[in-house]
């Protein structure tokens, strides 16, 4: 009786690692926002719904919103484009530090970052 409850103990322990190293695992869906306070640029905010490269996200200025294409997404980096207007924003995910290219005009700037996750 003994030696069964050791063997179930010590398969949980094995599994626990497992199962903690997996932040997204019983995640059904995530949200992520990047909001923004005064800045050159005037970029207000970027949502993002879906992380996989070639998904459209959703970018709003002062004036006006523009939905910009995942073409990269690492741990650490995520770079959106649009060609018309001429948009790029690569966005550091580590320190929210975000980098603004419009028509050839760059701005550097850290935003805010928030996630929900249910």
């Amino acid at each position: 009786m003994r030696t069964k409850k050791n063997k179930i103990l010590i398969f949980f322990l094995f599994l626990l690692p497992f199962l903690t190293s997996c932040e997204d695992l019983f995640t059904r869906f995530k949200y992520e926002t990047y909001e923004c306070d005064k800045n050159p640029s005037r970029l207000k905010k970027i949502f993002i719904k879906n992380y996989e490269v070639g998904e459209i996200v959703e970018v709003e200025f002062e004036n006006e919103g523009f939905e910009l294409k995942i073409i990269e997404n690492t741990d650490f980096l995520m770079n959106l484009k649009r060609s018309n207007p001429k948009i790029e924003i690569k966005i550091d995910k580590k320190s929210s530090f975000i980098n603004v290219n419009i028509k050839n005009h760059i701005s550097n700037f850290r935003c805010t970052n928030y996630i929900f996750r249910m």
